[in-house]
């Protein structure tokens, strides 16, 4: 168990562990006066912290209640046997410890970049895995920590204070550490990536993949090395796929920068690899002094660096399969079978455009299919890295002991899911899949034929090489996986020739409606322009009509700052919030809603709208406004947009049609304020000088501006559902199962 009295908790630690929420810890502290006080924290803390011994015993004294009991706690346990449980070693939780650590750290930001934050926390993950001698006092995690980053850190005040925390509630075996180790990269990566230090990093789910499909046609290596290794965590993923028992390979690698160094040494031994070895340099642009391993390597495995231009020394040099000029990718896959073992494979990440890039990279492309070098490449999805948003392909090289007649491709770019605004990750099941089509063609079950759309498998062909030449070599999945289109259906059955007969009559007959929807409608048009005349006034406004500002004319509100509409989905369920993307053609879309749960909803009152309210955008795209009708009232107005409500009832038509006008529009963008994302102030809203007619006059104008908008919603669901009678009517008519009747 626990020494609870080398330990201090926050109160955020204190809810985690009792399993209560954040104020129901504020509400113990505040009504009763025998709560634990807190004791002084080291460092520069300003969160208060608690001795674990004193909150377990004044927590075992608290009973939980019946209605709140988990399942397995029998009566009479109370929160104090929870807290203790929770602080339990066995019960170690590395999301917990990251948050903890990551807040402890941020209190010193400035102190160091993000780039070397992340290297010290990381370096002490390490040491506290690696040395358990370390772990002695403060001062020998400080001196293991100097030796393995190679530079003096100890005498800074930050890395006393996260040493403290280590001690207090850090992990207790290497797997431990091992877990923390890659959460802080991962953190590291999706938060900073972008900005500094996102070179070092390949997607834990892209090097799973590599991995697991190198693991079913050489499932054991004796070498296994990464010649552009980055931080080690394709290695990594290679050797989870690896079986403990037996040999293990020998694992290399060459890192491009001395903190990949650091990462990659400490990484691969936190997994078990204590042996791996690793130097400094870049192995494309290094001597050709041959391999290190005169019988070649059995596994390579790397994400090299995106279109890396080469010194005009490497363009001369002797390569495999012709000169790659100054394009890094080609260096970079010659390179890799230049390391290789016969019967060996390579998985090597490359932008989508070296499937298809023509001149010297497409003869380089020729001969290493030719030459039966490329068994098969996977197109992966957008978004998956940090630094760059682009489709990537895997190609697994090989190097043949036989003749090799085809090249597997497997259409992945379709999977992952979104785990952040910019990043997306392959799931296991997208993983599983794509080792599944490839595993599928090494036993010789896999498809000749494109797999239809909507199929429910992964899209994978194989292409003999006299296709692959007609098609001039071209390594595209997305392509060559397509289906052809055929020109006509033969199995297409009378039921289904009858349900596109009725979806057409179906559409026809809205057509009608529609139409006699806009005869009756009539035409404001023609009406309005018979009416309207020059008045001749010349500048100065008209009797009875006057200037004011719309803040005097109106209440103006922008929407919730902040997070407050993160929880907002598309379940169904709750409050329907507006966002800008809704607001086209002067009203609210109701498609793709998103909605708020009920108990946010509580908290946004102030937000909600009503019939006559008028919506802007007010960042972005500015200016698109809406009216809000009943069908809208009660909802929401979000983050990005601005609620004008009028103070007079018949004011709302008008002051739509004035907010849109081309000079109106103008004042508002000459107002934006910001540099890649304009945006206008509510205040800036206030002064906006609105013309005023009579009311009388403003009834008129907005009753003929709200006719013209119902005309135009008219003539648009009409063109709409003319696409759908053409889409109908052309599929039968070119079914070759139906005819037009003579003289059609």
């Amino acid at each position: 168990m626990t020494d609870l009295r080398q330990l201090v908790v926050t109160r955020a630690d204190i809810a985690r562990l009792a399993g209560v929420k954040r104020p129901a810890v504020a509400n113990w502290e505040r009504r009763h006066q025998d709560f634990p006080s807190p004791v002084p924290a080291s460092g520069r803390s300003d969160t208060d912290v608690f001795r674990a011994d004193e909150v377990a015993t004044w927590l075992g004294r608290r009973t939980v209640p019946a209605n709140v009991r988990r399942e397995g706690e029998l009566a009479g346990t109370t929160f104090g046997d929870r807290f203790r449980a929770g602080l339990d070693r066995g019960n170690f939780s590395p999301h917990d410890f990251v948050r903890r650590l990551l807040a402890e750290a941020d209190r010193f930001r400035g102190q160091f970049s993000p780039a070397e934050n992340m290297l010290l926390l990381l370096g002490l993950v390490y040491t506290w895995g690696t040395s358990p001698a370390a772990r002695a006092s403060a001062t020998s995690v400080r001196t293991g920590l100097c030796a393995v980053l190679d530079r003096d850190v100890a005498g800074h005040e930050q890395v006393a204070t996260l040493v403290e925390v280590f001690s207090q509630q850090g992990p207790g075996t290497r797997a431990q550490c091992a877990a923390v180790f890659d959460l802080l990269v991962d953190r590291y990566r999706s938060e900073h990536g972008r900005r500094e230090g996102g070179e070092l990093f390949t997607p834990k789910s892209v090097a799973r993949t590599m991995a697991r499909m190198l693991s079913i046609a050489v499932p054991r290596p004796r070498r296994v090395h990464d010649p552009f290794c980055r931080a080690g965590e394709v290695l990594t993923a290679v050797l989870a796929e690896i079986p403990e028992s037996g040999i293990r390979p020998r694992l290399t690698g060459t890192t491009p920068s001395s903190d990949a160094l650091h990462l990659a040494t400490m990484n691969l031994a936190l997994h078990g690899a204590e042996g791996a070895a690793f130097r400094l340099g870049m192995e494309v642009e290094g001597p050709r002094d041959g391999s290190p391993w005169p019988s070649g390597i059995d596994w390579i495995v790397t994400n090299p660096p995106f279109a890396q231009r080469l010194s005009a020394s490497e363009e001369q040099r002797t390569w495999r399969y012709g000169p790659p000029g100054s394009r890094g990718d080609f260096a970079w896959l010659q390179h890799v079978m230049d390391q290789l073992a016969p019967g060996g494979r390579a998985a090597v990440v490359m932008p989508e455009g070296a499937g298809f890039i023509g001149g010297r990279a497409g003869r380089i492309r020729s001969a290493m299919i030719e030459d039966g070098a490329v068994e098969c490449v996977v197109a992966l999805p957008s978004r998956l890295f940090a630094t760059t948003g682009i489709s990537v392909n895997i190609w697994i090289l090989a190097r043949p002991v036989d003749w090799r007649e085809e090249v597997l491709f497997i259409d992945g770019s379709a999977l992952g899911s979104m785990i952040s605004p910019t990043l997306r990750e392959l799931t296991e099941g997208d993983i599983a899949a794509v080792v599944d089509a490839y595993t599928a063609w090494h036993h010789g079950t896999e498809r000749t034929e494109p797999v239809p759309p909507g199929a429910g498998a992964l899209a994978s062909r194989a292409l003999k090489l006299d296709e692959l030449r007609d098609r001039s070599y071209v390594l595209t999945p997305r392509s060559l996986t397509a289906p052809e289109l055929p020109l006509m259906n033969p199995q297409i059955t009378e039921q289904v020739i009858a349900r596109r007969m009725e979806r057409l009559e179906s559409a026809a007959a809205r057509l009608r409606k529609l139409s006699d929807n806009l005869e009756r409608s009539g035409n404001p048009w023609r009406e309005t322009s018979s009416r309207i005349a020059p008045s001749g006034r010349g500048e100065s406004l008209p009797p009875e009509w006057r200037q004011e500002r719309l803040g005097a004319l109106a209440e103006i509100a922008v929407g919730p700052g902040g997070r407050r509409l993160d929880k907002a989905d598309d379940t169904g369920r709750g409050i329907p919030v507006v966002r800008p993307a809704a607001v086209r053609g002067h009203r609210i879309l109701h498609e793709g809603v998103a909605w708020v749960p009920e108990d946010e909803a509580k908290t946004l009152t102030r937000y909600r709208l009503r019939p006559g309210d008028v919506v802007m955008t007010r960042t972005g795209t500015l200016g698109r406004c809406a009216l809000v009708t009943e069908a809208e009232e009660g909802w929401i107005f979000g983050t990005h947009l601005v609620r004008i409500r009028p103070s007079e009832l018949s004011y709302p038509d008008y002051l739509l049609g004035f907010l849109e006008r081309p000079e109106t529009q103008s004042w508002i963008s000459r107002r934006a304020k910001g540099t890649a994302v304009q945006s206008v102030s509510s205040r800036d809203l206030y002064d906006l000088p609105v013309l005023l007619p009579p009311l009388a006059e403003q009834r008129k104008i907005g009753r003929v501006l709200n006719t013209v908008d119902r005309q135009h919603r008219a003539h648009t669901e009409l063109i709409a559902a003319l696409d759908v009678y053409r889409a109908e009517l052309v599929d039968l008519l070119m079914s070759g199962r139906v005819s037009l009747p003579p003289g059609e």
